[in-house]
Order: C-alpha cells, then structure tokens, then sequence
C-alpha cells in the first residue's frame, strides 16, 4: 500500500509540473498601417464606396494559451487598439491559434480572430478583428524569449446609427480597415 501511494503522490508531482509547461503567457505592443481603407455609407438612397487615405493604428494584447500538442497552442486574447484617422478606440476579446514548425520556442504562424468593442457608441457599434501572421523569437532565456511578429490584418466596424466620417450628411454603414503591421512581444 506504501509503494501505490508513493507511486501515486509522485505521479501527481509529475503530472503538475508537466501541465504547468503546458500553460504560457504573451504580451506584445503593435503599429499597424492600413493599406486600404474602404468605408461604406448611404447617400440621397444609394450605397458607395470609397477608400480613405491610410492613418496608423497602435494597440496591446495580452494572451495566455495552452500547448494543445508539441506544436500548436490555443488561447484566450484581450486588447485595445486606437485606430488613428477615424479615431477608434477599440477593445478586444477573442482567441488564437499558434502552430511552431519545431517547438514552442522558436518560429510560429498565428491566426487570431477577436471582436472589438467600444464605450463611445457614437463613433462605432462593435466590429471584428481577423489576423494572420508570423513570429520570431530573437532572444531566447529560460525564463522569456522576446518575439517579432508581421502580420496582415483586416478589421470590421459595424457604424450604422453612428456619426458620419466624411461629409456630416452621409448614414454610415461600415469600415474595412486592411493592414500590415509588426509588434513586439514577450512570451513567459
């Protein structure tokens, strides 16, 4: 009985320290600049379309993600982002999936999806976020390793009812940001 039981607290000890590993945290700073920006609305009842001229977005995300395999992670993300031009401040929720082509410390491709939400209802109603990229640890401790990550980027502003961007007379329908971008990040 003494040996099942040594057996048993041993292999609990090994079980936690093993999922703890399993378990990571990331955070990053990102600049991103639009390389189309198309913004849709109604006027003397038709639909148009133009594109706006590029303005710059900055935003921090923070995730934490499991190791579902040797090579690919799952994870729960939250962020902000202020779009400039049109003065969005965006607040984000949603989830990404990594996948390393040899293990968790070294390259990975990511595609994120997450929603974006605002408190200032007059300049937006909610949106969507959908981000493709790449990742690259260029410095490596047993504690952290510091990433650069690019990435291609479109987000959706949903701003029926909201103030008009352009003229003052038009009723927005919605904006389609398309950007590339690179943020830091650190992972521990």
């Amino acid at each position: 009985m003494k040996k099942i039981i040594a057996i048993t607290i041993v292999s609990l000890f090994y079980i936690n320290s093993y999922s703890q590993k399993k378990w990571y945290s990331s955070a990053a700073i990102e600049f991103s600049v639009p390389s189309k920006i198309e913004y849709h609305y109604n006027f003397n009842n038709s639909s148009t379309v133009i594109n706006l001229d590029s303005k710059t977005a900055l935003g921090a995300q923070y995730s934490i993600n499991y190791l579902v395999f040797n090579k690919l992670s799952v994870g729960a993300l939250t962020g902000i982002q202020n779009q400039f031009g049109a003065d969005f401040f965006a607040f984000r929720i949603g989830g990404n999936l990594k996948y390393y082509f040899v293990d968790d410390d070294n390259v990975y491709a990511y595609l994120r999806y997450a929603r974006n939400f605002t408190v200032d209802k007059d300049k937006f109603k909610n949106g969507d976020n959908l981000r493709g990229g790449i990742g690259f640890p260029f410095l490596k401790t047993d504690d952290f390793n510091l990433n650069l990550n690019v990435f291609y980027d479109i987000n959706y502003f949903n701003l029926e009812d909201a103030e008009p961007l352009i003229f003052g007379n038009e009723r927005s329908k919605n904006i389609f940001f398309r950007s590339f971008g690179i943020s830091v990040g650190i992972k521990f």
